[in-house]
C-alpha cells in the first residue's frame, strides 16, 4: 500500500472498507439509488470509485461526475455528458446507445473542449437532454452506476446566487433528479448522491424535502483503531520503514480519530 495523501485511492492502494463495499453493492446491484454522506476526508469519493471499478469488472459502466464546480443545472448535464462520452469511447455497447444523442447535442469535441447544444426552447433545455441522455445510459445492461459527487455544494451555490432565481432553480433540479429516478424504476440507471455537506437541510431550505426520501442514505465514518493501526502498519511495511507497536499506537492518540485521509497525511509527513 503506499501513501496517497489527497488523491481517491482505488484497486490496491484501497484500504479496509469491506464491509462498506459489500453493502453498497448489494445496494446498487438491486437498483437502489443512494446518498453516501460523511465529513470531508472520510473517503466517499475513494469508497464510489472503487465501488464503480468493482461493478466495471462484471460488466456495469460507471460515470463518475463531480459536480462541486457546477454553476448551473446545465453545467450538470454537460459534466455526465463529458463522464458518458468518455466512457462511451471504450464501450461499444453504450456508444451505440449514445450515438444517436452525441450527434444531436454535441456542439464540439476538440483538444479537451466540449460543448452542449440546449437546443430545446427556455431556459430549462437541461431538463429535456438531461433525459434524453440517460434514457440512453438505463437501456445499458447490466446496469450504469451514476455518482454525482458533492452535489450538496452545487445546490448550495444555487442559492447563493440571486435568492429567488436560484431557489427556483434548485427546486426544479431537485424534482427532475427525482422525477428521473421514478421514471426509470427498475431499469439499468443507479444514482448514487454523495457531499459532505448535509443534504437534508438544504431540501428542507429549499421547499422540497420528500425530493431525498426515496434514497437509501449511508453515512461512512472513520475507522476505528484497529483499523488506523493496521494501514499505518501497512504503509510503514510498504515503505520499509520498521517502527515499535507503541508508536502506530501514539499516533491515532494524536491524532484522536481515524480519518483516512489525515493517517495518510501524517505518514507521509
Amino acid at each position: 500500500m503506499k501513501p496517497r495523501a489527497g488523491a481517491p485511492v482505488t484497486g490496491a492502494s484501497f484500504f479496509n472498507r469491506d464491509a462498506e463495499l459489500r453493502l453498497l453493492d448489494a445496494k446498487v446491484r438491486s437498483g437502489t439509488h443512494v446518498l453516501l454522506a460523511g465529513q470531508r476526508r472520510m473517503g466517499k469519493t475513494s469508497l464510489a470509485i472503487e465501488l464503480g471499478r468493482r461493478l466495471q469488472e462484471d460488466g456495469w459502466e460507471f460515470l463518475f461526475v463531480d459536480v462541486e464546480d457546477a454553476v448551473s443545472p446545465s453545467d450538470v448535464i454537460r459534466d455526465i455528458a463529458k463522464a458518458a462520452h468518455a466512457v462511451a469511447g471504450v464501450s461499444s455497447r453504450l456508444t451505440a446507445a449514445l450515438g444517436r444523442w452525441f450527434k444531436e447535442n454535441v456542439e464540439e469535441l476538440s483538444a479537451g473542449e466540449f460543448g452542449v447544444k440546449m437546443r430545446a426552447a427556455g431556459d430549462y433545455a437541461w431538463r429535456q437532454q438531461g433525459e434524453a441522455l440517460l434514457q440512453a445510459c438505463a437501456d445499458h445492461e447490466p446496469g450504469v452506476l451514476l455518482v454525482l459527487d458533492e452535489l450538496p455544494i452545487f445546490l448550495s451555490r444555487l442559492l447563493a446566487r440571486e435568492a429567488q432565481e436560484g431557489a427556483k432553480e434548485a427546486h426544479l433540479f431537485l424534482r427532475w433528479l427525482r422525477s428521473l429516478r421514478q421514471q426509470h424504476v427498475g431499469s439499468s440507471l443507479v444514482l448514487m448522491v454523495s457531499g459532505s455537506i448535509g443534504m437534508a437541510p438544504l431540501v428542507e431550505r429549499i421547499g422540497v424535502p420528500d425530493s431525498i426520501n426515496d434514497l437509501y442514505s449511508f453515512r461512512l465514518g472513520p475507522w476505528n483503531r484497529k483499523h488506523s493501526i493496521a494501514c499505518l502498519k501497512s504503509l510503514a511495511n510498504d515503505s520499509e520503514a520498521a517502527a515499535d507497536e507503541a508508536v502506530f499506537d501514539a499516533i491515532y492518540d494524536a491524532l484522536g480519530v481515524g480519518i483516512p485521509h489525515f493517517i495518510q497525511s501524517f505518514f507521509v509527513r
